[in-house]
């Protein structure tokens, strides 16, 4: 059923013009202020050349290790100390798992005993409605999941709902903490004693409908209290593009915004030029927030750029974590220190999956078998068939790097002597 569900929202969507969009208004938040919260100036930048080396001495790069990284961009894990949740993709429903990373042994987070785990109905791993995006993180010991349902009838329309649920490490004692009607919430990014989100309201027609025009706004999740907070809106865009959080910098943390913030009047989703024209339209932007202010505003950071080949635009690398922001702009890799100094390199690409973050202070790009290393700037070439281009490293764990397979679902271990090319 939630299958036909989607297919029949596709077609619905499709055929609905952007510009009937007044059924209900979104709600209250202050404006984005356009103050830049930390300056960088991309004009002196240093240089560096592409120079690809191999390790010698047995001096591996990296070193920039860190106990807890919070995975973000929708990476589909969060990362603890000594393992990661994620949702193991092994069932439509969404499957909640866990990897310990000294076994690598995974398995779903339930606790019921003698449970085969593949039935949403009565397995714990399972999100509460079959078929619902789920998100998962940790606070304080516990987990804590967000789960997105939509559903349609034909006297309401398009109706959504976000809800979040804690529970026992192990999945058990779950119950609901808070719910949010009319939108939908993405990841919770943790700090502090804050969760942070992007809630995105899809705006809909007289006859309540859906469109391809969405308002995204800034949350936050008090661990404390269980109270969710608007903070504020991010962007209005006429397609339902890319808006998240891509991590922490300099003490902030970053949103990025990608889509087209204006649709030509007449312009319709069934309009055989109706993509090529927000194309066109379409803008990256960076947005910044301060969590002790609950302040949004405008960034200097340096803003990747669309990648190239696509049926649709999508931002290009850019993450924040271990310190360092980096981002792609086509050919250029550029990497913000966290003293604000900032490096580019020509003709050379962190990383070909927009998904990636920093690990151990380096990024890695399983295509070119090419290692970055982000403190200075220094290229260190891989071993050949040491990772292949479905594969990921996920995170750096007592000495070695844990990589996922995309399409296994599976996780694997590597030393930095099987992972470098040496002499």
């Amino acid at each position: 059923m939630k299958k036909v569900f989607a297919e029949v929202l596709a077609v619905l969507t499709l055929l609905t013009a952007c510009g009937k969009t007044a059924k209900k208004e979104p709600g209250a938040s202050r404006p984005v202020e356009t103050e830049a919260v930390v300056s960088i100036d991309e004009s002196v930048a240093e240089a560096v050349k592409a120079e690809p080396k191999t390790v010698t001495d047995g001096k591996f790069p990296g070193g920039q290790a860190i106990e807890e990284l919070k995975a973000s961009k929708g990476s589909g894990f969060y990362l603890i100390s000594d393992g990661a949740y994620y949702v193991d993709g092994n069932s439509t429903a969404g499957r909640m798992s866990f990897v310990d990373f000294s076994s690598l042994n995974s398995f779903p987070v339930c606790s019921k005993p003698n449970c085969p785990h593949n039935d949403p109905e009565t397995c714990s791993a399972f999100g509460l409605s079959n078929g619902s995006d789920v998100m998962l993180c940790s606070y304080d010991g516990s987990l804590y999941f967000v789960e997105n349902t939509r559903e349609m009838s034909a006297k309401s329309g398009v109706s959504s709902c976000a809800n979040i649920y804690k529970a026992d490490p192990d999945g058990s004692g779950r119950r609901k903490v808070a719910t949010l009607e009319g939108r939908t919430l993405s990841s919770l990014y943790v700090s502090g004693d804050r969760g942070y989100t992007v809630a995105a309201e899809e705006i809909t027609d007289e006859n309540g409908l859906p469109t391809m025009e969405y308002i995204y706004y800034a949350e936050s999740f008090d661990f404390k209290t269980n109270e969710l907070k608007n903070l504020g809106q991010i962007s209005h865009l006429y397609t339902s593009d890319t808006v998240g959080i891509i991590g922490e910098y300099g003490g902030k943390i970053y949103y990025i915004s990608v889509g087209a913030e204006e649709c030509p009047e007449g312009l319709s989703t069934s309009s055989p030029d109706y993509f090529d024209s927000l194309h066109a339209l379409t803008v990256t932007r960076i947005f910044a927030l301060d969590s002790e202010t609950e302040t949004i505003t405008g960034s200097e950071l340096p803003v990747p750029g669309n990648r190239e080949g696509m049926n649709w635009p999508a931002p290009d690398i850019v993450s924040a974590a271990e310190g360092f922001y980096v981002c792609q702009q086509g050919d250029t890799a550029v990497i913000a220190s966290p003293d604000g100094s900032v490096r580019k390199i020509e003709n050379h690409r962190l990383t070909e999956r927009a998904a990636d973050y920093p690990v151990n202070g380096m990024m890695f790009n399983a295509e070119t078998l090419l290692a970055t290393e982000l403190a200075t700037g220094d290229i260190y070439r891989l071993k050949a068939g040491a990772i292949n281009e479905n594969e990921a490293i996920t995170a750096y764990y007592a000495g070695s790097y844990i990589v996922f397979g995309q399409f296994t679902r599976e996780f694997r271990k590597l030393s930095p002597d099987e992972l470098f090319e040496g002499e």
